[in-house]
């Protein structure tokens, strides 16, 4: 049995329905394949946990694509967030806890309790680093073909020093405390690699709810933003399966034709969308070499040893989190107080609690505690779930008050195979990281993105690199 389509989208992750719905608005003839019972990836609600709307990863979002909020009305179709703008607290030993507001000043004002050196320091960092943003923003935003060149001479000296420097060289040398040094080097990927730096600016040409550089949570959840898109991608006019995995992909000659369902079925289409990682694309679903000797032997050298994992608490009183006064929507973070940077391979765990604001993705008295832990060995989460919850409860409770005897129910997903840190994926164009060696197969995911986020935009940059590639066959 076998069927025809104008493009296949291998993957039901928010990249994957992105891509899906650009291309069904085109009017073209699209079928989306999603191996699992759901759609949503890292965004789809987690099963662990009866009567919780929680995510099976991700926990917030920083990097949503604005042009995919406004092209497909995710606004006028109930996206809505409860968090608009979340502080980063550092919870350190002896209470010293640092509240890292997004606002600059407010920030300032922080930081002079640990060290007014830096306060300053931070006011000419943070400046220096938006205005990079801002120039920048084009080149990650969009499809350009070459990078923006900054106008002025001091914003070019600071990116060419960005691309070659570490996160932790950077931070060493522009600040004197440990605290800010560790909590500013938190959400950057592999700090200590060369060119991490130049991930601050990424981060910093973001925008969620309008804002430069926000992190924000979606009421209803992440599991929310899935089912918004879901409904929207099949609304556009894609067919859409799950249960459906992918066994192999059908090649004519090096050019994609078709897939090969684990059913038995077989489907053609001229193109191919897939929001899988590049190392699963090529080594897994491509026969075998089908992007080169050269190119498979660099994926299969550079398998990922690392990876994360979310472990949702369900409490029967909320957690206490921070000291006085601390807002309870903050971002809570632990990670490198023991010494800056000697220490920046232990545990690093990222908590939010989502019910604080907004009460419905709990059973009523009950509360989400959301618990991301980063750069774990892969043989830890999967072989291990106990002793990591263990851990993570040790390492929280000296902040949390009572929190052991609280937990009424746990929940542990690993992260699926994350990308890592690599300064040439933030200095390539889309087009190099959405395109692959076989002709007709596309990237639409993670790895098509500059760093890995819930953005979106690669779906929609793939979908129109996509386009044009069909365009050009049908003319052909």
């Amino acid at each position: 049995m076998s069927a025809r389509y104008d493009a296949i989208v291998i993957g039901g992750d928010i990249g994957g329905l992105v891509a899906a719905a650009y291309l069904a608005r085109t009017g073209r003839k699209i079928l989306l394949l999603e191996a699992g019972d759901t759609l949503g990836g890292s965004c789809r609600t987690s099963t662990s946990l009866p009567g919780v709307r929680a995510a099976a990863g991700a926990q917030t979002l920083f990097a949503l694509d604005p042009r995919v909020v406004k092209d497909l009305n995710l606004t006028r179709r109930g996206l809505k967030f409860a968090i608009r703008d979340m502080p980063l607290v550092s919870l350190r030993q002896g209470g010293s806890d640092l509240v890292l507001p997004r606002e600059m000043h407010a920030a300032a004002r922080a930081i002079a309790a640990h060290s007014p050196a830096d306060a300053e320091a931070y006011k000419r960092f943070h400046a220096e680093v938006s205005a990079l943003a801002r120039a920048m923003r084009p080149w990650w935003w969009e499809n350009a073909a070459t990078p923006p060149r900054p106008a002025s001479t001091g914003q070019r000296r600071l990116l060419e020093q960005l691309k070659a420097t570490s996160a932790v060289a950077l931070l060493t040398e522009r600040f004197e405390s440990d605290a800010l040094r560790a909590t500013l080097a938190f959400d950057i990927p592999s700090p200590l690699e060369p060119g991490s730096a130049l991930a601050f600016v990424w981060r910093a040409s973001q925008e969620m709810c309008g804002l430069q550089g926000a992190v924000a949570t979606p009421m209803g959840g992440m599991p929310a933003v899935a089912e918004l898109l879901a409904v929207t991608t099949q609304e556009t006019g894609v067919e859409v399966r799950t249960r459906a995995r992918v066994a192999r992909l059908i090649l004519a000659g090096n050019a994609a034709s078709g897939i090969d369902l684990v059913s038995g079925e077989s489907v053609f289409a001229p193109t191919i969308l897939c929001s899988l990682s590049r190392r699963k694309t090529l080594l897994d679903l491509a026969p075998i070499a089908a992007a080169g000797f050269d190119k498979t032997f660099a994926l299969r050298r550079d398998a990922p040893q690392s990876t994360d994992a979310t472990i949702l608490f369900l409490l029967n009183a909320p957690p206490v989190l921070g000291g006085d006064g601390v807002a309870r929507t903050s971002r809570f973070i632990i990670g490198g107080q023991e010494g800056f940077p000697a220490n920046y391979d232990a545990l690093m765990i990222e908590a939010v609690v989502p019910s604080s604001a907004d009460p419905t993705i709990a059973p009523a008295g009950q509360y989400l505690l959301s618990v991301r832990v980063s750069g774990l060995p892969v043989a830890e989460v999967a072989k291990q779930p106990p002793a990591l919850v263990e851990r993570v409860v040790a390492a929280l409770e000296p902040h949390a008050t009572h929190l052991r005897e609280r937990i009424i129910g746990v929940g542990v997903r690993p992260s699926s195979e994350a990308n890592g840190f690599d300064v040439a994926r933030l200095l390539s164009s889309y087009a190099e990281r959405v395109e692959t060696p076989i002709r007709g197969l596309f990237l639409c995911g993670a790895s098509a993105e500059p760093m890995d986020a819930i953005s979106g935009r690669a779906g929609r940059i793939a979908a129109d690199i996509a386009n044009g590639f069909l365009a050009r066959e049908k003319r052909a």
